[in-house]
């Protein structure tokens, strides 16, 4: 086959490719600018929180403090330690979060 010919129905198949990938792709549901979740304003909000719900935070930030107080204690914070809190702190934000947005 001609080089020419062959280069044509290269760049006609990678074409064709990238746009049956975009056809099939999911409709844009939540009006979200592209992005894989919903935008912060197509999310249901609750008004408040419940009691239970408010102690719940209320531990989960009690228990980063303590951990935050116990490595800060001898005034070194270790790879290991730090890990622990970045994770404790993720934990508790993201408890946060979802009490407030579900």
């Amino acid at each position: 086959m001609n080089t020419k010919i062959k280069t044509v129905l290269l760049t006609a198949a990678a074409a064709l490719a990238m746009t049956a990938g975009v056809a099939n792709a999911a409709p844009n549901k939540y009006h979200n600018n592209g992005w894989g979740k919903p935008g912060p304003s197509k999310v249901y909000k609750k008004n408040g929180i419940s009691g239970a719900e408010r102690a719940a935070i209320a531990r989960s930030a009690a228990n980063v403090a303590s951990l935050k107080r116990r490595i800060m204690r001898d005034g070194r914070v270790s790879t290991f330690e730090r890990i622990q809190l970045r994770n404790a702190e993720r934990r508790h934000a993201s408890l946060v979060q979802r009490f407030y947005r579900s």
